[in-house]
């Protein structure tokens, strides 16, 4: 059974390496039970970037570590990331996922927080494979906080007063906490000491904290083809992100009054309230900052990896990293 083939943006340096980690995340999708394996085959098949298997594998490359043990750790952290996904679309109530309907679209709330569910107990029985037995608490802590994150963000949904260490605890816990374990599995089953380890977890952390600020950057100005869903999703969602932070704390008190009643608000959107607020945002400068903001990060993580070897795999990784902060999806 194969999941779609992989994405473009697959690095030549680990492809072999990738080909058998979506071998494993197709054989993770099987179940006797078949609406359960349906929807967790929906998803798994919808693309995606494989951002964090490219990093266990080639974090792990550069440290000499064994691809056998790589892979399926790689496979595991790709399970758990899109569990998150299903879980945040039921959440959301989104009906679209990466260009695609959502697994709650075809298969109801109910089997669809069940698959995801059972997409993270897959990722456990992976690890379970590697003789590291740190790996699976590491795991479960991150889980832990993903989940703080997700409920810290509903908590605040609206809310445009929240300071931003709340922001960037939310994007912390959500994002990059799972980045950074992905890179720190990959020193760790190559038999990384604690430095090169914490170097690699630092080099993740930065990272996902710069791509997911960039997210939310394109959450409004990206296009929608590309996005693989609607333009201005967290101004629906009342998320209030750092672009719209940042254009706040900058802004005259009618501009202010204006950009927090979007959110604030209980009622639908109406046409045109999109394109108003990027208008409100833009003139205030808040994505230029936070797109400064991202870069902070990806200095941050430029220094992390400064402190792991060179090679092909290290320049790999400063790619990666330099296109979160560039990239248009």
């Amino acid at each position: 059974m194969a999941v779609a083939e992989a994405p473009p943006q697959k690095v030549e340096l680990i492809r072999a390496e990738l080909a058998r980690v979506e071998s494993l995340l197709a054989d993770s999708a099987v179940s006797s039970v078949e609406i359960l394996q349906e929807a967790a085959l929906h998803i798994l098949s919808s693309g995606g970037k494989r951002l964090r298997p490219q990093l266990v594998l080639l974090v792990s490359q550069l440290l000499a570590g064994d691809p056998e043990r790589a892979v399926p750790v790689a496979a595991a952290c790709e399970l758990v990331h899109t569990a998150t996904l299903v879980h945040d679309d039921i959440v959301d109530e989104s009906d679209s996922r990466r260009g695609k309907r959502a697994v709650r679209f075809f298969f109801g709330n109910s089997a669809a927080v069940l698959m995801g569910d059972y997409l993270v107990v897959q990722a456990f029985k992976l690890l379970a494979r590697d003789p590291d037995r740190r790996l699976w608490p590491l795991l479960a802590d991150v889980i832990a906080q993903m989940c703080e994150g997700e409920v810290l963000q509903i908590a605040v949904r609206g809310d445009t007063s929240i300071p931003l260490p709340t922001y960037e605890l939310i994007i912390s816990s959500k994002t990059a906490r799972l980045m950074s374990l992905c890179c720190r599995f990959g020193a760790l089953v190559a038999g990384a000491d604690g430095v090169r380890a914490q170097a690699a977890a630092d080099f993740g952390y930065h990272l996902g904290m710069a791509f997911q600020v960039q997210d939310d950057v394109l959450d409004y100005l990206g296009v929608e083809p590309e996005l693989g869903k609607p333009v201005g999703t967290d101004l629906r969602e009342r998320k209030v992100t750092l672009p719209v932070l940042l254009a706040l704390r900058d802004s005259p008190l009618v501009v202010r009054e204006e950009l927090a009643a979007y959110f604030s608000g209980s009622e639908s959107l109406r046409a045109g309230d999109v394109g108003r607020v990027v208008e409100l945002i833009q003139a205030a400068g808040g994505f230029a900052k936070a797109r400064a903001h991202a870069q902070e990060h990806l200095a941050f993580a430029e220094r992390a990896i400064g402190l792991l070897p060179t090679g092909p795999a290290r320049v790999t990784l400063e790619a990666l990293a330099d296109s979160a902060v560039n990239r248009t999806r």
